[in-house]
């Protein structure tokens, strides 16, 4: 069976960019958000994306721009083998959540991926299109919610004992957060535990003081979580590579 372990994918980091590479992937994740804009690229196969309740079929070629915050989904069509590159990226650019296909943009994707350069990266964020929208402005007790859960990644504060604190049902405290944020708090909790412990890998911390630190119970819950939300094991993350990677 094969595993996240032995998918050939790879990780280059450079100040406010990440890329990711992975080939032949038919690994599947959970819905999820990242802190930073991501611009993705499929280069071989098909992808079924899923982003604030709309679904899109990526194909070789396109391009997929995600806002920051943004849950989505991008996941094997039938169990088939896909491509792609992702670019994770600190920006406050107004992105739109858009889908683009264009041979010459695609080209200089490509480019990037082979040569990070800023110009280059500052050049395709200046050719994407700009969002006018309105940023989306969380309810007051969704706001409080995400800074309690986010206060004590290890020990949050229980849903009842917050519900009981906003004077609401816990029910009716899931489901506005959901409507809010498009994840109810046990997502967002465990993206933020995820996203929390992929910083401190950047960093070089060890493994199993990372999980530690980003509030999982243990090494196998750790694992567990990380891969489902990123499809990709911590150490892989933390070493850039997988183990079929012989470079």
């Amino acid at each position: 069976m094969t595993t996240p372990r032995h998918i050939h994918q790879t990780f280059s980091r450079q100040p406010g960019v990440e890329l990711r590479s992975t080939w032949h992937s038919r690994q599947a994740y959970k819905r999820h958000s990242h802190v930073q804009l991501s611009v993705g690229a499929i280069v071989e196969g098909k992808t079924h994306c899923v982003c604030n309740g709309q679904e899109y079929l990526l194909e070789a070629g396109d391009i997929v721009v995600i806002p920051a915050y943004v849950p989505h989904s991008c996941n094997p069509v039938a169990d088939q083998p896909r491509s792609y590159h992702m670019l994770y990226i600190d920006t406050d650019l107004p992105l739109a959540l858009q889908v683009i296909r264009d041979e010459s943009l695609f080209a200089h994707y490509l480019d990037i991926v082979e040569n990070m350069t800023p110009s280059a990266l500052n050049a395709l964020l200046s050719a994407l299109p700009r969002c006018d929208e309105d940023k989306h402005v969380l309810r007051p007790t969704s706001q409080l919610l995400q800074q309690a859960l986010l206060s004590d990644l290890a020990t949050p504060p229980s849903l009842d004992v917050l519900a009981q604190q906003f004077s609401l049902r816990k029910e009716t405290l899931i489901r506005s957060f959901k409507q809010d944020t498009g994840l109810t708090p046990g997502s967002f909790l465990n993206i933020s535990r995820v996203e929390y412990a992929k910083a401190r890998l950047r960093a070089g911390d060890d493994i199993a003081d990372v999980g530690y630190q980003s509030g999982f119970a243990d090494q196998s819950h750790f694992h567990k979580t990380f891969v489902s939300y990123t499809a990709a094991t911590p150490r892989q993350y933390a070493t850039g590579r997988s183990i079929s990677d012989k470079k």
